[in-house]
C-alpha cells in the first residue's frame, strides 16, 4: 500500500473506503483482489479494515461515517458515550446525524436535522461528530429531569461542555426541534437568570443584557498590565478575572498581523489567570447571560453572605 493511503488509513482508525481507493487509482478488480488476499477486510459495504488492525468502538463509528461518504456525523447518545457522560444509556446502535436524506445502514440509527452549522460539529480522535453540547441537547429527552440535571452538572464540572456554548447551541436549534429539546429549556432556565426559552435576539448590547439579567455590571475598557504589556479588556469583572472581548476579522482590515497579535494578547491574558470570552455579532443574548452567570458566580455568592 502506498504511503499516502497508509497515512489515510492511520487517521481513519485503520479504515479505507472503496471510493477513497478508487480516487487513489485502484480499480475495482484491485480492491477485490486485496480483499481476497486478506490485505483488506470488508466491515461495511464499501468500507474495509486493513490487515493486522484491531476492531474498536472508534473504528465502528468511523466506518459508519465513511459509509455515508462523510455526509453524516456521529451524534446523540454515541457522542455522549465517546465523551463519557454519566447517567445516559449506552447506545444500542450507532447514532448518525445528517442534514440531507437519512442514512439507511445496518446497525445505525439515522437522525435528520434542518440545521447543522459547523459550530455544532467537530473531529474527535479523527471521527466527525457533533459537539458534546449539541449531543447533550439532542439527547436530553432520554433522561428524567433529576438525572439530566446530574449528568449536565457533571459534564459542566469536568468541562465536557460549557454553559455559554450550550446556551448558544440551544438558541440555534430550529423551531422544529424545540419540542424534543423541551427538557433543555428547563435545564438552562435553572442555571441562567432570565434565560429566554424562545430563542434570543441578535442585538449585541452587552451591558444592557447583563443589567437586564440582574448581574453585577462589568468594568468597561479595564486596564491590565501583563508581561510588560498594557491591554484593555472591553468588559471585565476584575474580582473574578473574567472578561468579554469583541472579536471579528473585518476590523483588522483583512490583515493577518493584527489578527495574530490579538491571539498572542489572548494567550498572555490567559497565562495571567484571566478567562476571556470572545463575542461576535452572532453571539446570542442567552450566551451573554451564561457568560455573566459564570463570571459573577462568586461575586453573587459574596453579596448574599
Amino acid at each position: 500500500m502506498d504511503p499516502e493511503l497508509d497515512l489515510l488509513a492511520r487517521r481513519q482508525h485503520s479504515l479505507l473506503a472503496s471510493w477513497q481507493l478508487e480516487a487513489a487509482g485502484w480499480s475495482l478488480w484491485t480492491v477485490a483482489r486485496a480483499a481476497r488476499s486478506g490485505k483488506l477486510f470488508p466491515i461495511r459495504r464499501g468500507v474495509f479494515r486493513t490487515a493486522g488492525s484491531l476492531e474498536t468502538r472508534w473504528q465502528a463509528w468511523m466506518a459508519a461515517v465513511l459509509a455515508t461518504r462523510f455526509t453524516a456525523v456521529v451524534s446523540h447518545l454515541s457522542v455522549l458515550a465517546a465523551f463519557g457522560f454519566i447517567e445516559f444509556p449506552e447506545p444500542e446502535r450507532i447514532d448518525l446525524l445528517t442534514v440531507g436524506a437519512q442514512a439507511r445502514i445496518p446497525g445505525v440509527t439515522s437522525h435528520r436535522t434542518l440545521w447543522l452549522p459547523k459550530s455544532d460539529t467537530m473531529c474527535h480522535r479523527f471521527v466527525p461528530m457533533t459537539t458534546p453540547e449539541r449531543a447533550f441537547i439532542d439527547s436530553c429527552g432520554e433522561l428524567p429531569e433529576r438525572l439530566l440535571d446530574k449528568a449536565g452538572d457533571d459534564a459542566l464540572r469536568r468541562k465536557l461542555i460549557t454553559l455559554p456554548k450550550l446556551a448558544r447551541t440551544f438558541d440555534h436549534v430550529p423551531c422544529s426541534g424545540r419540542r424534543k429539546s423541551a427538557p433543555m429549556r428547563t435545564f438552562l432556565g435553572k442555571r441562567v437568570r432570565n434565560f429566554d426559552p424562545g430563542g434570543s435576539d441578535r442585538e449585541l448590547d452587552v451591558r444592557r443584557i447583563i443589567e437586564r439579567g440582574g448581574y453585577p455590571l462589568p468594568v468597561q475598557q479595564f486596564r491590565v498590565r501583563v508581561e510588560g504589556q498594557t491591554y484593555f479588556i472591553d468588559h471585565a469583572w476584575p474580582e473574578s478575572m473574567h472578561g468579554i472581548e469583541f472579536e471579528g476579522f473585518h476590523p483588522h482590515g483583512g490583515l493577518w498581523t493584527p489578527f495574530h497579535r490579538d491571539r498572542e494578547r489572548l494567550r498572555r491574558l490567559t497565562r495571567a489567570g484571566w478567562t476571556i470570552y470572545p463575542v461576535t455579532s452572532e453571539t446570542t443574548t442567552n450566551e451573554i447571560l451564561a457568560i455573566a452567570e459564570i463570571a459573577t458566580a462568586g461575586l453573587m455568592l459574596s453579596c448574599v453572605h
